[in-house]
């Protein structure tokens, strides 16, 4: 059987891309125009197409689960609004976050309580000697409730989850006027930042509220507090057990 010889012309391509051309120089020129616009529109769209494939990026609609989980939490808080005691707390609590947006749990403090200058003025100045209710420590039993979550993009590094909190706690504390603890109860808001899978950031206003015993008679004390807390995760990981 004969062998089949196929010869490839050399010049083909060139040649149909001389007809091109040949082609292109019968269109008249606004035609000529129109067809370069329509192969740049092309090419843009092409590019755009490409980039825009890789600046999107999709998340879950949490980026972690609280559900049945522990978190621990350790922190400190500032005494704001009291201008004669400078009060500086060390907090420490652990809560049990039943679903997404219910946690309960147990926190307490130790107080670093001091009269400052102010307080040491009027007592030289005037020669008032007024008593003084430092607290000393105390803990509570609180609830926190999470209506509102939601995610935000960290200098396009990375996107973390946050949530805002409401607390509610009822406990005791001691003071100076009265060692044994006596009842008290906090109200506040809080906002919990999701840093890592393990680990959280939290910041807290919280108004502690409890009747002193003075020696004029009882007294509705309110302390504010401004602070800052860190949370740790226990266990540190976790598994959907359904589609995300």
């Amino acid at each position: 059987m004969p062998a089949m010889v196929v010869t490839v012309d050399a010049q083909a391509a060139p040649a149909e891309k001389v007809a091109q051309a040949a082609g292109m120089s019968r269109l008249s020129p606004r035609a000529r125009r129109t067809l370069r616009r329509r192969k740049l529109t092309q090419e843009l769209a092409r590019k755009g197409e490409a980039e825009l494939r890789r600046s999107v990026r999709v998340f879950q609609q949490r980026y972690l689960v609280k559900s049945k989980r522990l978190e621990l939490v350790v922190g400190g808080s500032i005494a704001i609004g009291d201008p004669l005691i400078d009060t500086r707390n060390l907090d420490a609590g652990l809560l049990f976050h039943i679903n997404q947006s219910w946690a309960i749990g147990a926190t307490g403090f130790y107080a670093f309580a001091k009269p400052n200058d102010a307080f040491e003025n009027i007592q030289r100045d005037f020669g008032l000697f007024p008593e003084r209710s430092l607290l000393q420590a105390g803990g509570f039993g609180e609830v926190q409730f999470s209506p509102i979550f939601g995610k935000f993009s960290s200098f396009g590094m990375a996107v973390l989850q946050m949530d805002v909190y409401v607390i509610g706690a009822v406990g005791a504390v001691r003071t100076t006027i009265k060692t044994d603890p006596q009842p008290a109860w906090q109200v506040g808001a809080g906002l919990r930042i999701h840093a890592l899978r393990a680990l959280t950031l939290s910041f807290e206003i919280r108004d502690m509220m409890m009747l002193e015993k003075f020696q004029t008679g009882d007294r509705l004390m309110q302390h504010w507090f401004g602070g800052i807390k860190i949370g740790l995760w226990i266990p540190p990981t976790f598994e959907y057990k359904h589609q995300r």
